[in-house]
């Protein structure tokens, strides 16, 4: 067995959280994720390399560029009577009120959250959610978001048997990664 602080964080455990402000207020629900999503992608940031020719040298010289990030997408089953991610997207477009979010992901390690002790002489028992107490390996804060689209169900399909997707793109300013420590 590896220790943990070797051991690959999975992408199967993870939380996200909309930290509203101004017209937003209403999607949250404070010490509660905000939604429990089935697909969520991280975070990424993109430097273009920009070439210059300078005097006479023979070859162009390469300097970053501007950085760009890329807008994540949540998936998520769709809930009766939730129209939280409907609601927000309107805002954005009738500029109804303040439409920025803090968004947090928090991606938990195997460790940290598959297991927890229960008491003596009864071993671990296996958990299939995240427990309330348990702390996230990597924490991806996402700043200064709002939603650019939403896809409020799947395809509607009567001979279909799966559950109804729903899928919110947002795009934001800028994302910080918190590394946690490796509790033993």
């Amino acid at each position: 067995m590896r220790a943990a602080s070797t051991d690959f964080i999975n992408s199967a455990k993870f939380q996200a959280d909309v930290t509203a402000f101004g017209g937003v207020k209403r999607l949250v629900v404070p010490g509660r994720p905000q939604a429990g999503f089935s697909n969520c992608s991280t975070p990424e940031l993109t430097v273009e390399s920009v070439e210059y020719k300078e005097g006479t040298f023979i070859y162009t010289r390469k300097f970053p560029g501007n950085p760009s990030m890329s807008d994540i997408t949540l998936s998520r089953g769709v809930a009766r009577g939730d129209g939280s991610f409907w609601e927000w997207l309107r805002i954005v477009v009738e500029g109804s009120g303040e439409y920025r979010a803090d968004v947090m992901i928090k991606h938990f390690h195997r460790e940290n959250c598959l297991t927890r002790p229960l008491p003596p002489n009864q071993g671990d028992e296996n958990l299939t959610e995240i427990p309330v107490n348990a702390l996230p390996a990597r924490t991806y804060h996402v700043k200064e978001a709002f939603p650019i689209r939403h896809k409020v169900a799947g395809d509607l399909d009567a001979t279909a048997s799966e559950i109804s997707i729903m899928e919110i793109d947002v795009s934001y300013e800028y994302f910080e990664v918190q590394e946690h420590p490796i509790i033993a």
